[in-house]
């Protein structure tokens, strides 16, 4: 399970999935994050301030069986907690995801021909890294 804190959560908030608002669900899925997986929220933070100082793209390269691997899969595998990381943790820039654990965080989605060379290359070349 992605985020185990969440049942807690949204039985704290007095929240119902039901009848939950979008802002309700919101909240307990950005809470949940911190929780859950705070070595990946973070690492993704971190990641955030290094491009926002140097203005381009920062990437990661991390060991899918570390901890901090794990949970980084567990955010960029899923849709909404990536979109939710880049608003609450990488003041608005986009997470990228190549290979297993190599996420990018950067002011615009690179282009399809970029994330394909990023791929690449995580898989054969000089970043090569093992896979999950």
């Amino acid at each position: 399970m992605s985020l185990p804190s969440i049942p807690s959560i949204m039985q704290r908030m007095g929240v119902v999935l039901k009848t939950a608002t979008e802002a309700q669900m919101e909240s307990a899925l950005v809470e949940a994050m911190n929780k859950d997986l705070p070595l990946a929220v973070k690492h993704l933070h971190r990641m955030s301030h290094g491009n926002l100082e140097t203005g381009g793209y920062v990437r990661g390269n991390e060991d899918p069986n570390s901890e901090l691997g794990k949970q980084l899969i567990r955010i960029c595998a899923s849709t909404i907690l990536r979109e939710l990381a880049e608003k609450h943790f990488c003041h608005g820039q986009t997470i990228s995801f190549v290979n297993c654990c190599g996420p990018i965080v950067g002011p615009k989605k690179p282009t399809p021909l970029e994330l394909m060379k990023l791929q690449i290359a995580m898989q054969d070349g000089t970043i090569a890294h093992a896979d999950c």
